[in-house]
C-alpha cells in the first residue's frame, strides 16, 4: 500500500521511487483483488454464521457471444438446505482467454470455446461450463501496414551490472550463469552498456588490490575517476599509462558470455561503450585530443584482447550532472571520430545522453550548430529522469532525428516500465531502450534491475533470481523484436488496445499490444503463415496461447484476459 519515498543505492546512482501497491483494496470484505483472484459478494443480503455445505450457480450451462456478457448468481446452502446469506463468493475462470469473470460474477466472452467458471463460498464450490460462441464482434481490429516504415531497432540495453563485484562472491558464483541464461533466452537483452571510466587512464590499477582483498569496495571506488595523463603527447599512446583490469573483468564475466549465448541463438550482441565521469576528468573534457587518445586506447585494447570492438560510443554519460557543455561534447566528437576511423574503427556515435529529456534537447540544440556534429552524430540519446517527458518533447526528439537523419534512443531510467517503452517507441521513434542494470543483489524489486536477486548481498548465500515485475511486461517487447527489426505501421480505433508493429530482418512480423483491459481483438494485414501468441498480465507471466495459421487476407483473432501486454509473432 502507498508508502513514503524510499531510496535505493545502485552502482553510481541513488534512486528514489514510491513503493508499489501490492493489493487493491475495496471497502469491506467484498471485491478484494488478490493475485488475480476476485473476491466478490454473491446474492446474499442477510448475514448468518451457518456452515455452508453446498453452492449452486444460476444460470447453469449458459452461452455468451464473443464480446458479450452474462451475469451468474451463486447461492450457498447449509446442511438443511436453507439458504445462507451474507457470505463472500470467490469467482474464478479456468480459461480466462475464453471467458473472464469479475468479482461479482459477470462473465465476458473473449474467444470461442468453453470455460469452466467456479464459485467458492467457505471452501465449498460449484462449477458451470460457459460456452462462448463466435457470434459477437471482437472489441477492436488492429491494422498492420508493412509499407509504412519507421525506425530500425539497435537493441534492448542493460548496464553491464550483475553484482560481479558487490554481491556476496559465493552467491555470485551460484547465480551468474542463471542471470545470463535468462537475460538472453527469457528476456531478450541484446545490447550492453559498458562504462569507460575515465580513471582507466592511470598507471595504477587499483582493481587488482581490491580483488586481492587489500582494498574495500569503497576504498577502490575512490580511484574510479582519478585521471593521470599517460604522457604529454596525445598522439602517442603509452600503454603503461592505462589500466584495464575492471574493463577486462566485466568483459570476461558478463559481456563475452552473453555474446556467446546470443550467438547460440543466431543473434548478435550490440556493445555500447559509454565514457563515464562527467563530474571529473577535466583532462578529457578540455582537451579533445586527449579524449580521442583515451578512447582509441580502449578500442585498440579490446580489439587485441577480444577480437571485437564496441558498436557504439556514448560520448559522455549524463554531461548535465557534471561540467560538460554542448561545446565540450561537440569538440570531442570532432576529435574522436576521425582518430578512430584512421585506426579502422567506425562505431556509431551517440549523445548527449543527458539525464532528462529537457536537458537532452537543450544540449543537442547546442551541439548541432557546431562543426562536425550534424555529420558525425548517429543517435540522439536521452535518459528519462526528472519530470516525465511530455508528448511534445517525445515528438520533438523524433522530429530532430528525422530532420538530421539520426536515430533516437532512451538509454537509462531505473523505474520505467512498458508504458514508458511504448510511448518512447511510438512517439519518440526510439531505436534502443534501457531500464537500468541487468541484475543486482538488492533484495528489492522496484525497477532498477531487470533481474533483482534476493539473498545474495554480502554475508548471504541463498540467492534467488527473480524476473522483475516491470521486466515481465518489457519481455513481451524485448524477446521477439530483434536487432535490425524495423517498426511498421500498426493502428486501431480502440484505445483499449495500443499496438506497435515490427518486421524483423528475416521478414517475420511481430505485433505487441498494450491492453488497458481484457478483451478480444483481431489483427489484419499480417502475411500468411503460422503465428505464436503469448501474454503477460499482473497475475500471469509469459502465458502461451495456441498457434494460429492464417492464409491470404485472413484476420488473426485473439484475446487477453486482463490488462497487460500480448505479443503475436511469426513462427
Amino acid at each position: 500500500m502507498p508508502g513514503p519515498w524510499n531510496a535505493l543505492l545502485l552502482p553510481n546512482r541513488w534512486y528514489s521511487m514510491q513503493d508499489s501497491t501490492l493489493f487493491q483494496w475495496r471497502r469491506g470484505w467484498c471485491g478484494i483483488l488478490i493475485a488475480g483472484l476476485s473476491l466478490g459478494c454473491g446474492s446474499a443480503n442477510g448475514i448468518t454464521d451457518a456452515a455452508v455445505t453446498q453452492v449452486a450457480i444460476a444460470p447453469a450451462g449458459a452461452s455468451v457471444a464473443v464480446g458479450a456478457t452474462v451475469t451468474l448468481q451463486a447461492t450457498a446452502f447449509d446442511a438443511s438446505g436453507t439458504e445462507v446469506r451474507g457470505k463472500s463468493v470467490l469467482w474464478t475462470s479456468a480459461a480466462a482467454t475464453v471467458a473472464s469473470v469479475t468479482s461479482t460474477g459477470v462473465v465476458t466472452g473473449v474467444t470461442p470455446g468453453t470455460a469452466r467458471i467456479t464459485a467458492t463460498v467457505d471452501n465449498r464450490s460449484a462449477n458451470t461450463d460457459i460456452t462462448v460462441t463466435p457470434g459477437g464482434t471482437p472489441l477492436a481490429t488492429i491494422a498492420v501496414n508493412g509499407a509504412q516504415r519507421f525506425q530500425t531497432m539497435t537493441g534492448w540495453e542493460a548496464l553491464a551490472e550483475i553484482g560481479q563485484v558487490e554481491c556476496d562472491p559465493r552467491a555470485y558464483a551460484t547465480f551468474k550463469n542463471e542471470v545470463l541464461d535468462r537475460a538472453a533466452n527469457e528476456l531478450g537483452i541484446n545490447r550492453i552498456r559498458m562504462g569507460l571510466r575515465n580513471g582507466f587512464e592511470n598507471p595504477q590499477d587499483q582493481f587488482i588490490p581490491f580483488r586481492a582483498g587489500q582494498l574495500t569496495f569503497n576504498q577502490w571506488k575512490v580511484f574510479w575517476f582519478q585521471v593521470v595523463n599517460d604522457n604529454n603527447d596525445p598522439f602517442v599512446i603509452n600503454p603503461a599509462g592505462f589500466t584495464w583490469g575492471y574493463l577486462d573483468y566485466t568483459m570476461d564475466e558478463l559481456i563475452v558470455p552473453l555474446k556467446q549465448r546470443l550467438a547460440a541463438r543466431g543473434e548478435p550482441l550490440w556493445l555500447n561503450l559509454s565514457y563515464t565521469g562527467a563530474n571529473s576528468g577535466q583532462l578529457h573534457r578540455d582537451n579533445p585530443d586527449e579524449y580521442a587518445e583515451f578512447v582509441l586506447a580502449a578500442f585498440q585494447h579490446l580489439q587485441q584482447r577480444y577480437g571485437f570492438v564496441p558498436n557504439s560510443l556514448e560520448l559522455v554519460n549524463e554531461p548535465d550532472l557534471g561540467t560538460w557543455t554542448p561545446t565540450h561534447i561537440a569538440r570531442n566528437l570532432a576529435a574522436v571520430k576521425p582518430r578512430l576511423a584512421q585506426a579502422g574503427f567506425t562505431p556509431d556515435f551517440i549523445g548527449p545522453s543527458s539525464s532528462t529529456v529537457s536537458t537532452a534537447l537543450q544540449n543537442f540544440d547546442g551541439m548541432i550548430p557546431q562543426a562536425g556534429v550534424a555529420q558525425g552524430l548517429d543517435a540522439i540519446v536521452y535518459h528519462r529522469y526528472g519530470t516525465p517527458p511530455s508528448i511534445a518533447q517525445l515528438q520533438g526528439l523524433a522530429q530532430r532525428g528525422s530532420q538530421f537523419g539520426m536515430r533516437t534512443a532512451m538509454l537509462e531510467h531505473g523505474g520505467s516500465g512498458h508504458e514508458d517503452l511504448h510511448a518512447d517507441l511510438t512517439l519518440a521513434n526510439i531505436s534502443a531502450w534501457q531500464q537500468f542494470g541487468l541484475a543486482f543483489c538488492g533484495d528489492r524489486d522496484i525497477g532498477g534491475n531487470y533481474f533483482p536477486i534476493f539473498g545474495g548481498s554480502l554475508g548471504n548465500n541463498t540467492p534467488v533470481v527473480r524476473t522483475g515485475e516491470m521486466t515481465k511486461f518489457l519481455r513481451q517487447y524485448f524477446r521477439y523484436v530483434a536487432l535490425g527489426a524495423e517498426r511498421v505501421g500498426a493502428t486501431t480505433a480502440n484505445a483499449q488496445f495500443a499496438p506497435v508493429g515490427f518486421r524483423n530482418s528475416n521478414g517475420k512480423f511481430v505485433v505487441v499490444v498494450k491492453a488497458s483491459a481484457g478483451g478480444s481483438f483481431s489483427i489484419s494485414g499480417l502475411p500468411a503463415g503460422t503465428y505464436g501468441i503469448d501474454y503477460t498480465t499482473a497475475s500471469a507471466y509469459m502465458v502461451p496461447l495456441a498457434n494460429q495459421t492464417i492464409t491470404g487476407a485472413q484476420l488473426l483473432s485473439t484475446a487477453i484476459p486482463a490488462a497487460g501486454v500480448l505479443t503475436v509473432f511469426a513462427r
